[in-house]
């Protein structure tokens, strides 16, 4: 049992919380007054710094080729763990070994073991080749914790059949009275033959009129036209998205930063800021990915940008440009955990959630080198990492675990679990 002394807790507004913190690998107890125990934990005094919970990635690609698979997790989840990311959910797009089934799932679960730094929550594939049993291994492996189904348009895998925009309305169709979340990454192919923001918009709403009440989410938007249809119809239809965080990044310091692909938020400054003042970006997520694919749709940024990207968030959205903290948090943590079905578990710091932690310095500086090799100073450091109660450095091994989805994901109406 471990005791954290003289912690700052965010809090709603922008005031902190001196409080205590009681924790083994999940949280005991919060509070402002002194925590008295029957054993003697180790006192771990925080000197007022501030205590964060851990960062959650909502989707990575870092499952390739079978001969890579544990190297490529382990240098990635490591860099991942360095800049206070806890959870990682993959996505596996290029994957030579698709997760279709329930077997698939139980040998992709043994290949994580002793191979991650951080927990991880598993996004499966359709076989639509598996006609008519696609929809019954879906379901089951909905029912073993997966956190839902990636619907890419056109597949930029060929161990994945593409599936059409007719074949997801069967599906669709066939879990009607299922919660099953499901991510979409494409665009309309029947009218558009490479992807464009007009082809990806297009796509989306071909998927809006089929959906039923499943959950949607759109892994990458970089187009403001985008976000604004989608939070127009968030009060209707069950859809969330992510901004990659190299598009913010550039966004907000286009002279450090370039994006790997096309966006049009520099057109549209005030109105996209304003959207993140007022906590209208849903998410934001790394998209790290080894592979360079030949389709930009499907295309993601280097695992190191995650030894960083968690504290540029803190330093240039909270530090410098005020974007309140808890807005940083619920982007990071909190509501990628919530879309996930990992909440309460994971992206809280409350009593019975896990006790993954980012102890930050606000005092520090960090110099960070960007992919184009420029030098940026950020505003804080982070101080050390904890997953499920355990610090965690350059010596620890990897202990990262497999995360089964716990809940359903919440819905956007639900004002008390969302944004």
């Amino acid at each position: 049992m471990k005791l954290f002394v003289n912690a700052s807790l965010p809090t709603s507004s922008s005031a902190f919380k001196h409080v205590n913190l009681l924790f083994d690998e999940q949280i005991v107890k919060i509070s402002t007054d002194e925590i008295s125990t029957e054993e003697q934990p180790e006192i771990i005094d925080l000197k007022g710094k501030i205590l964060l919970p851990g960062a959650i990635d909502i989707h990575s690609h870092l499952i390739d080729k079978d001969k890579t698979l544990k190297s490529n997790l382990a240098k990635a989840t490591k860099s991942a763990l360095k800049g206070g990311w806890t959870t990682l959910a993959e996505m596996s797009y290029f994957t030579e070994s698709p997760l279709f089934d329930t077997e698939d799932l139980k040998k992709r679960i043994a290949a994580l073991q002793g191979n991650i730094y951080t927990d991880m929550a598993l996004w499966a594939h359709v076989d639509v080749t598996d006609y008519p049993y696609y929809a019954e291994s879906a379901q089951e492996l909905w029912t073993k914790g997966v956190v839902g189904f990636i619907l890419m348009v056109p597949s930029p895998n060929d161990a994945i059949a593409d599936i059409t925009f007719t074949e997801i309305m069967d599906l669709f169709m066939d879990i009607y009275e299922s919660d099953t979340e499901f991510a979409f990454q494409g665009f309309d192919v029947d009218s558009f033959k490479t992807y464009s923001f007009a082809s990806q918009m297009d796509g989306i709403k071909k998927i809006l009129r089929r959906m039923q009440e499943n959950p949607i989410h759109i892994p990458r938007v970089s187009s403001y036209q985008i976000i604004e249809f989608i939070n127009s119809i968030s009060k209707r239809s069950d859809i969330s998205f992510a901004i990659n965080m190299t598009d913010m990044m550039q966004f907000l310091a286009p002279d450090a930063f370039t994006s790997p692909w096309q966006t049009d938020f520099s057109e549209y400054y005030e109105l996209l800021y304003e959207l993140l003042r007022t906590k209208k970006i849903y998410l934001l997520s790394n998209s790290c990915s080894w592979f360079k694919p030949e389709n930009e749709l499907f295309a993601g940024n280097p695992p190191q940008l995650m030894e960083y990207s968690y504290l540029w968030v803190l330093s240039e959205l909270w530090k410098q440009r005020k974007i309140p903290l808890s807005t940083c948090i619920k982007m990071t943590s909190e509501n990628p955990a919530k879309r996930l079905g990992i909440y309460p578990q994971k992206g809280r710091i409350d009593s019975g959630s896990d006790a993954d932690f980012v102890i930050y310095d606000p005092d520090a500086t960090t110099t960070i080198t960007t992919p184009g090799g420029n030098k940026l100073e950020l505003t804080g450091a982070i101080d050390s990492v904890w997953l499920r109660g355990k610090r965690q450095d350059a010596a620890s091994e990897a202990a990262g675990i497999f995360v089964s989805r716990s809940n359903s994901p919440k819905r956007r109406h639900n004002k008390s679990s969302w944004v």
